[in-house]
């Protein structure tokens, strides 16, 4: 899926050696998966059209990794490989696949450095008193020349309503959502008021002309729906009541990284990521859920940042290893080449349905031809034997196809240079899901035997096991 300009041209110069069935172009970004390139394509690709797609980079089809690797399934599933013309992969064999989820993950990494500096120019959009985008606060609206915030009158009257009914101090935020639904007032979606959103709307400090960006407050350009007085008085009554938004607030480790692929060697259990504080200071680490739950288990805490730390290196000490990257890549060629003899088989046992397909198709001829069986009788069987006839021919090229891409290609230094500096950038700078996504990839199970041993299973075909890891436990 080549952009018009780039992509086309280049894709062209490959249709020298391939069969071109269609380009497919689309103008939108690959941040969105509702695209009508795409759509067609995956039609297409679903009524097998075209057995290879070729694109100009992954992050055209798409920027976001989950998105990425079930397009991926999908094509694989109906015998498409995808190729790229500016990057080292082919997803008909393994080691393609894992490149190809990792150039995923850099895309989704590339994608959100965008996206931080498109808030960088917000946060100068804030500074200068102007709305930064997002839900329009209830009480205004759109100037649509402007695009600034103006006061919605009719909306207006229902917030003043509000901040004097809870400054008062008499009502509290379910009360007043009450008395509003009982009138008759509904919120902009038509819906009934709920305690939540009220309470809300009293901290919003855009109702006393701010405008908030990252918790810093700037002078907004707006013009206030009630005084600094009232908002002050409103936010001294919920302080007085302790009413506040949040609820409970549970651990959930999902910042861990390893959360998922890491479990505990004594009870067989999945560990987490939790934390504690000493002297003052949070410190994380994996938790054998049965020890944390049920108590039943004696498995040590693990300290989670230097456990991360430590695979991190373990895998850039790889990538930086020709020798042992060489070897992943004969290894890989080892198991494809194991693959071929399967296919062999496959294909013959093909070939030898067919045959026996075609052989009971021209005994239907033979004995129409006699006049032994009926016109209609014979249609259709001739029809439902042709078409088995097609199935097992396209069965055979797709099985033939992928002999032929059996083959991988030869370690490139310029493509494990690039692997070594994409991986280190992204564990560097990406936000935890990205870092985690990527390390999912590259590392199939961690086992916490004791304090002493800890092994790390990665995707790649190596097993290291860590010894002498007790300076991680909680002191």
């Amino acid at each position: 899926m080549p952009t018009p300009d780039k992509g086309g041209e280049k894709a062209d110069q490959w249709g020298d050696a391939w069969q071109l069935h269609k380009i497919y172009r689309d103008t939108e970004s690959g941040t969105h998966m509702n695209r009508p390139g795409l759509e067609e394509m995956l039609y297409d690709a679903e009524a097998q059209a075209f057995d290879t797609l070729l694109v100009f980079r992954v992050d055209r089809l798409s920027r976001k990794v989950r998105d990425l690797a079930q397009m991926v399934d999908e094509l694989t599933k109906n015998g498409v490989t995808l190729k790229s013309i500016t990057e080292p992969f082919d997803t008909s064999n393994p080691a393609g696949k894992l490149m190809l989820q990792m150039l995923g993950v850099f895309a989704e990494f590339e994608h959100a450095t965008i996206v931080e500096r498109t808030k960088v120019g917000m946060e100068k959009k804030a500074k200068g008193g102007n709305f930064v985008g997002g839900s329009v606060p209830y009480g205004y609206q759109l100037d649509p020349e402007k695009g600034g915030l103006v006061v919605h009158e009719e909306e207006a009257l229902i917030v003043r309503k509000m901040f004097k009914m809870y400054a008062l101090g008499m009502e509290g935020a379910s009360a007043i959502c009450n008395q509003l639904n009982d009138a008759g007032y509904r919120n902009r979606n038509g819906r009934k008021w709920g305690r939540r959103v009220v309470l809300y709307m009293l901290k919003n400090p855009v109702y006393v002309g701010k405008i908030r960006w990252r918790e810093v407050l700037y002078e907004g350009q707006h013009e206030p729906l009630v005084s600094e007085v009232l908002f002050e008085k409103a936010n001294d009554v919920l302080q007085e009541r302790h009413e506040d938004l949040k609820g409970r607030q549970w651990h959930n480790g999902d910042e861990r990284l390893l959360t998922g692929v890491i479990k505990c060697a004594r009870c067989n259990s999945h560990m987490f990521g939790g934390g504690g504080c000493k002297k003052g200071v949070h410190v994380p680490y994996y938790v054998c859920s049965k020890r944390f739950n049920d108590h039943d288990c004696e498995q040590d805490y693990v300290r989670a940042d230097l456990l991360e730390s430590a695979i991190t290196e373990d895998i850039k000490a790889m990538f930086r290893d020709e020798q042992f990257m060489a070897r992943v890549w004969e290894e890989a060629n080892k198991q494809l080449g194991a693959e071929k003899p399967n296919l062999e088989r496959e294909i013959e046992k093909v070939e030898a349905q067919a045959a026996k397909t075609q052989a009971a198709l021209d005994r239907y001829f033979e004995a129409f031809e006699a006049g032994t069986l009926k016109a209609e009788l014979c249609n259709e069987k001739v029809r439902d034997l042709r078409t088995r006839i097609e199935e097992l021919a396209s069965e055979k090229r797709d099985l033939q196809a992928r002999r032929e891409r059996l083959e991988l290609p030869a370690i490139d230094r310029d493509m494990l240079s690039a692997l070594v500096d994409n991986f280190e950038q992204v564990m560097a700078e990406a936000p935890n899901p990205q870092k985690k996504e990527l390390l999912r990839r590259l590392v199939k199970k961690v086992v916490v035997h004791d304090r002493r041993t800890i092994e790390v299973w990665y995707g790649l075909p190596n097993c290291r096991r860590i010894e002498n890891w007790g300076k991680w436990l909680p002191k």
